[in-house]
């Protein structure tokens, strides 16, 4: 059966699509590769610890994002986590998933009745019998799905879409044997510009976590340098630069996630790219709109948007 419009990506951005589209009463499928939604608003439990590892909070500034989040804290999704992480707090919300990150998608997903396709890789369009496809994986993967279904847009848009780059982070997951004594009560730890660490999250203080278990974001440039290092070397750098954060504390033990896309260096000026009409083809994700969660929201509801009025 031929359906309106299949989305690749079940991330905030993906998800915002299916919404808009479901509110349409358009036929909506979603397919994702991983094994949940969220995309980098990830959140992994490792026995009785869970950490989020991807994306650490969201902010909210426009109405429309705004409209949501109020509905998904209404029903015990989300809730507010600090207030700024410097000293003073600069008093703007930072809100976080109740259970993790992953606790907003898995609440938009569900609120919408879209039931999420997982551990679904699409490489090929061409055997998908649907009139439009939005693509929210990162810029160079969805490239490559559209190259490969000769389903590219013009060579100009082509040349933007594919200078659009991305910066990588690395993040090591370390539980402890006690709290952190050199943490904030919020467990929250933000580096503006910092050369070695970007982030550093007690994730049992921040509320989501039963024992104590710290999130190690390195900085972008140190992510490069190590990228190719085996896990015991990123391991030991991560153990280093952050032991006045710990304290006391002894790290137990140690997982180490890549994120290769982890965010754009520059985003596109425009929300959304949208073009074709057999199928109509759109693109979506932090990379169109702001490279922040709300900025992703934003540009699945403006791609959902688009689909919509070229299907008439």
């Amino acid at each position: 059966m031929t359906v309106d419009c299949v989305v690749i990506g079940a991330g905030i951005a993906g998800l915002a699509a299916a919404r808009v589209l479901r509110e349409q009463g358009r036929t909506v499928r979603v397919l994702e590769k991983g094994r949940g939604v969220g995309g980098r608003m990830a959140s992994r439990r490792v026995g009785e610890a869970r950490f989020d590892h991807g994306a650490q909070f969201f902010t909210v500034r426009s109405a429309e994002f705004a409209a949501v989040v109020e509905r998904a804290e209404a029903a015990g999704a989300v809730t507010e986590w600090t207030h700024g992480f410097g000293t003073p707090p600069d008093g703007h919300a930072r809100w976080r998933g109740t259970e993790g990150m992953t606790s907003l998608c898995k609440w938009m997903a569900a609120d919408a009745e879209v039931a999420v396709e997982l551990s679904t890789t699409v490489t090929d369009l061409r055997g998908i019998d649907t009139r439009a496809v939005i693509l929210t994986a990162p810029v160079p993967q969805s490239l490559a799905i559209l190259s490969f279904s000769g389903l590219l847009p013009a060579p100009d848009v082509a040349i933007r879409l594919a200078a659009i780059a991305y910066k990588p982070t690395i993040a090591v997951l370390a539980t402890l044997d006690r709290p952190p004594g050199g943490m904030a009560d919020h467990g929250g730890c933000q580096f503006a510009d910092g050369a070695d660490l970007a982030f550093v999250t007690d994730n049992q203080a921040k509320g989501i976590s039963a024992i104590p278990a710290l999130t190690v974001h390195l900085s972008n440039e140190r992510s490069h340098e190590h990228w190719s290092l085996d896990d015991a070397a990123v391991v030991a750098f991560a153990e280093s630069r952050s032991a006045d954060l710990r304290g006391d504390a002894s790290i137990v033990s140690t997982q180490v996630q890549r994120w290769r896309y982890a965010g754009p260096v520059a985003v596109d000026p425009d929300p959304t790219v949208v073009w074709g009409d057999d199928p109509v083809v759109a693109m979506a994700g932090e990379a169109f709109a702001g490279p922040k969660i709300e900025g992703a929201f934003l540009s699945g509801v403006a791609a959902a948007e688009a689909v919509e009025a070229r299907l008439g």
